[in-house]
């Protein structure tokens, strides 16, 4: 049973649950979800106490002289807003399991008031069907974080889906890797890392890892000699070292273009007003890919080599063309 120490928390727990501008508790509204909900009885003294304690621990409560009604909590960690947003960010996460998208939506929504949650029982999961089945992601994060602050190697199993839609390991053996961030690109959260007898760094999908374990084992290369210079610069994941690349594009495909690759490149708007050139930095393998998506507005005009790689891709194509 809930004792009488308790008060002042009950009281704050009921505040933060059932109180806004709009939902406003008076005296006995209080007294009465103090004995429904942890079946205590408080007098009104006992009330306005608590209320003034929590006054004066920091908490922003509007009382009965400022509202003409009663009480309600005023400054919350989020606001509705705040809450949709992180919301709708969850669910579209594909590298967060379904069981998982809802364990921290229902905490999401556990930082509003009920009459507010229920505004958000009606969200759905759009891509409930590409969620990842991995739900060791979580740990994984936790492992990986532990290691890169402690800057020790760590080994993990990758797979990737088999024909009957399950992961399963891409190879027997453990990777080996010296871990140095992690990141969102593309949808999907990634591991900056050195495999073990590499030199470049690469990047790998945390929720494909599985087993994955911390070594007693230092990095064997620095941050510093790791050249993580140039992440910034990876285009969907793709590692390489940057080079200088040009495009010309359709003036439609601008927007893409400053999305995907920021807003201090360059741009060169053509005489005919429909089409621009720009020039940026980026590694030339992702370019390829993104380049092939935007084929219908984008020409890579240098260098060459992705020239040609973009070519040879367009060729090699499945439509007989």
């Amino acid at each position: 049973m809930v004792t009488d120490k308790a008060n002042i928390l009950c009281i704050l727990k009921i505040l933060e649950d059932y109180s806004d501008e709009s939902h406003i508790l008076n005296a006995r509204d209080i007294q009465d979800k103090l004995k429904s909900i942890y079946d205590k009885t408080a007098d009104r003294r006992t009330i306005y106490s608590a209320v003034d304690t929590l006054i004066g621990l920091g908490y922003e409560i509007s009382t009965f002289e400022d509202n003409g009604c009663g009480y309600y909590l005023i400054d919350r960690p989020f606001d509705p807003a705040d809450v949709r947003l992180l919301t709708d960010a969850v669910c579209s996460f594909e590298y967060i399991s379904k069981k998982q998208t809802d364990e921290l939506v229902g905490k999401l929504q556990a930082m509003l008031p009920v009459h507010e949650r229920k505004r958000y029982c009606t969200t759905n999961i759009l891509r409930a069907d590409k969620k990842s089945p991995n739900s060791q992601i979580f740990l994984n994060i936790e492992l990986l974080d532990q290691a890169i602050d402690e800057r020790k190697k760590v080994s993990f199993i990758y797979t990737d889906y088999d024909y009957n839609k399950k992961l399963v390991p891409r190879r027997s053996e453990p990777y080996i890797a010296n871990p140095y961030a992690m990141i969102v690109e593309s949808e999907h959260y990634y591991l900056v890392m050195i495999l073990e007898g590499k030199t470049e760094p690469s990047f790998y999908r945390i929720d494909m890892m599985k087993e994955l374990t911390i070594l007693d084992e230092e990095i064997s290369i620095s941050r510093k000699d790791a050249d993580l210079d140039n992440v910034s610069k990876v285009v969907y994941a793709h590692a390489g070292k940057p080079e200088q690349i040009r495009l010309r594009c359709d003036k439609k495909a601008l927007r893409y273009c400053l999305e995907r690759f920021g807003l201090d490149i360059m741009i060169i708007p053509l005489k005919d007003g429909e089409t621009f050139e720009t020039v940026f930095k980026a590694s030339p393998a992702g370019i390829v890919y993104w380049a092939l998506q935007q084929i219908e507005h984008v020409e890579v005009l240098a260098p060459e080599s992705l020239r040609s790689q973009v070519i040879a891709a367009v060729k090699a194509n499945k439509y007989g063309i």
